[in-house]
């Protein structure tokens, strides 16, 4: 998939706990890319909650809202603020 965006701020590792989840400097458009071979899961909280797993060596662009957090299974997902 092609996209183009722009990126916003600094990309950071996905934390690996509820406890630390991250709203991605509280962004609405985040392009998560899992930067390992291995599939991983990334979970979704806040104003809905779900989860889904990234193909290693691939990359979304997802919608939230401001407030909702990520996490995900391994810190081979990297997460950045975007905008399309």
């Amino acid at each position: 998939m092609s996209y183009i965006v722009k990126p916003i701020a600094t990309e950071i590792a996905a934390p690996t706990t509820s406890g630390a989840a991250t709203d991605v400097s509280n962004a609405q458009y985040v392009r998560i890319v899992n930067s390992s071979s291995t599939a991983y899961l990334v979970t979704f909280t806040g104003s809905f909650n779900g989860s889904m797993t990234i193909a290693g060596n691939e990359s979304v662009l997802i919608h939230k809202s401001k407030e909702d957090t990520i996490y995900a299974a391994n810190a081979a997902i990297k997460l950045a603020k975007v905008s399309i």
